[in-house]
């Protein structure tokens, strides 16, 4: 059982645990350290950079996963993943060259001159970052997911370094860019050497272009999803840009940052998409059935949790977090919580495995447009707050329309993969210890108390309530998804 699904994702937790802590305290060092100004132009550049690594994946993780584990003929393998790599070869190139040569327009959208020396440094990074996401694929799809988790550590420990140095030495924020860009390369020299010693090298020889056809046709549709699902996710911070200054900017990155209260379910739908891709190809629609309605009966009873505490205490975990000067975002924060709680149900994994891209896309698109339209009615309306419920509302109806046409994939329906009494009676634990955290924390707030010891006694309280009710629900549902293999 020591390979089974909940194992490795087990594994994949703890490192996630560990990476998430140094990133935390990366953000907290940056926001601290730096003005609302510099920490605005690196949340520019994150954003420009993230939009572009959207724009040129064109599904390619997707379809990396699809063709690998397709067929078992190691020379189809080879053939189809390196005309993959090739497309992304040429598509992150030609993206770079056109970050660059608009450096000064994307300045002038975003009223910040200072962006017009940053954007050459990371003109690179979405490439890069697209070719690492590919190649941790391929590592979890042949059952090296060991190598991600110390890779992933390991990038996190330089991170943190580099940030430190970039603070307290040099008082230089694009140090960090700079460091990133340095670090993606290795990542991707190292993951070439290693995928080499356990399989075969991806050598771009290796590449058919007439097949580009076939796997642009699969991913293509794909790609149109990441594409216009990343920018849903940041059109509000387009609208920010548009409308307000960097500084507001800088305070709604924070505010709006996704929070890793998903830190079991996202290591362990990384280990699933392989297996249940398997499942779906070979139409073993009642064993995934099974693996899907354990992934998120594990998602609602530990994510509804944690985040129900956060929201119980969220002005001293937005202050802990971040600092003082960010609080004036702490309703946006609240609201990105609620974010958080739906976002483990928001997956792909069935439509993608099955090949149903298209639908994918259809969504995506129709839920982009709608942020387009009513992410700047909502800023009109209500400021910056605004964009943010426009995002919970539009989060909520996307993840029900990927619910509902997964299931028919797996010949189920939605009420088929949720226990509603179970919620329920979640829900009421989590809402009744919530509000008595809640009220704790306001009368502790009129003694002298540091706001992290009332942090860390009121958050304390409300686990220990609600791990004790629901640990054996948990360790159930562990004990089934070992049953996997990857």
């Amino acid at each position: 059982m020591s390979n089974g699904a909940a194992t490795n994702s087990i594994l994949l937790t703890f490192v996630h645990v560990i990476t998430t802590v140094l990133g935390l305290i990366v953000t907290k060092l940056l926001s601290v350290h730096f003005s609302l100004q510099d920490y605005g132009t690196y949340s520019q550049a994150l954003l420009v950079t993230t939009t572009v690594t959207s724009m040129s994946i064109l599904g390619l993780t997707n379809a990396t996963n699809f063709f690998y584990n397709r067929t078992k003929d190691e020379k189809s393998q080879r053939i189809y993943v390196a005309t993959v790599f090739a497309i992304q070869y040429i598509v992150g190139f030609s993206c770079a060259i056109l970050v660059f040569a608009l450096r000064v327009p994307i300045s002038k959208y975003f009223g910040n001159e200072t962006l017009v020396g940053v954007l050459p440094i990371v003109a690179l990074t979405p490439l890069f970052t697209n070719l690492i996401a590919m190649y941790q694929t391929l590592f979890v799809s042949i059952g090296k997911a060991k190598v991600i988790a110390v890779r992933n550590l390991a990038v996190s420990v330089i991170r943190l370094l580099t940030v430190i140095v970039a603070c307290y030495v040099l008082n230089n924020i694009i140090i960090v860019l700079v460091v990133i860009l340095c670090m993606d390369i290795a990542q991707i020299v190292y993951f070439y050497l290693l995928f080499k010693k356990y399989k075969q090298p991806i050598s771009i020889r290796d590449c058919h272009f007439e097949l580009v056809k076939e796997i642009l046709a699969f991913s293509i549709p794909m790609s149109i999803y990441v594409l216009t699902n990343s920018l849903s996710r940041d059109i509000d911070k387009y609208v920010i840009s548009a409308f307000s200054n960097t500084e507001t900017l800088a305070i709604y990155t924070n505010a709006a940052k996704v929070l890793p209260f998903d830190l079991l379910t996202s290591s362990l739908i990384t280990v699933l998409i392989p297996i249940m891709t398997r499942m779906i190809n070979q139409k073993a629609y009642g064993e995934a059935k099974n693996a899907f309605k354990l992934y998120l009966r594990i998602g609602y009873v530990l994510t509804f949790i944690f985040v129900g505490g956060a929201v119980a205490v969220s002005e001293d975990l937005m202050r802990f977090l971040y600092a003082e000067k960010f609080l004036v975002g702490l309703p946006v924060f609240v609201v990105y919580l609620f974010v958080d709680m739906i976002r483990f149900a928001n997956v792909t994994t069935i439509l993608s495995g099955a090949g149903k891209t298209k639908i994918l896309m259809t969504i995506s698109v129709i839920t982009m447009l709608c942020n387009a339209v009513f992410n700047i009615i909502g800023y009109k309306l209500w400021g910056m707050l605004g964009p943010a419920l426009v995002t919970l509302i539009l989060t909520l109806g996307m993840t029900i329309a990927l619910l509902h046409f997964g299931a028919k994939e797996i010949h189920a329906r939605i009420p088929d993969l949720f226990d509603i009494k179970e919620i329920l009676v979640v829900g009421l634990e989590i809402l009744a210890t919530g509000i008595l955290v809640h009220l704790l924390s306001n009368y502790l707030s009129g003694y002298s108390l540091p706001f992290v010891v009332r942090l860390i006694l009121c958050y304390g309280v409300y686990m220990t309530i609600l791990i004790t009710l629901n640990y054996k629900r948990a360790l159930g549902c562990y004990r089934q998804l070992n049953r996997y293999k990857g």
